[in-house]
């Protein structure tokens, strides 16, 4: 079993690469909790396919679109949206704003996380969904709530959440 490099406790479910200026590529193995803490994963979103995003993006070219323009190749928004491509690389920095939610809608995360096993997705989708439910519990006590806090308690020792921060205590 492979720690998580960040809080070397849980056991790390992905690999996230990074390139530095140099060119060299530096590998971080992560658990699940410190993933989504670092906005690497973002379990709820659903993934659109390219050709979706794309199409929509043709059917809505507006007029603020043509306004937008990339500073190295004086290509507009509008045009990528109606070709699908950028022109240059600084396209990136020029409509950084606006390819933000579309990457996020088609990769589901706006930063690469590397690969994982299929075992490895399903562990860490079952890791965010307890520490999910704990953040529920724990709103949920804050709260006063305690009919909710039960029922959450009962939900988390069901999937065999064996973590007792004592949270789940006293709440027959």
């Amino acid at each position: 079993m492979r720690r998580c490099d960040l809080c070397k406790k849980n056991e790390a479910v992905l690999s996230v690469s990074r390139l530095d200026k140099n060119g060299k590529k530096t590998e971080l193995w992560v658990c699940a909790e410190c993933a989504q803490e670092r906005g690497f994963v973002k379990a709820e979103v659903l993934k659109a396919s390219v050709a979706e995003v794309l199409a929509e993006l043709k059917e809505r070219v507006e007029e603020q679109d043509s306004r937008l323009v990339c500073a190295g190749c004086g290509m507009t928004y509008a045009e990528f949206k109606r070709r699908g491509r950028l022109g240059c690389a600084q396209c990136w920095t020029a409509f950084h704003d606006r390819l933000q939610p579309l990457l996020r809608r088609i990769h589901g995360a706006v930063q690469h996380v590397g690969r994982t096993t299929k075992a490895g997705r399903k562990k860490a989708q079952e890791r965010l969904n307890l520490q999910r439910l704990r953040e529920d519990l724990r709103r949920a006590i804050e709260g006063e709530d305690y009919e909710r806090a039960a029922a959450l308690r009962d939900q988390l020792r069901q999937l065999g959440d064996e973590t007792d921060n004592g949270e789940g205590r006293n709440l027959a």
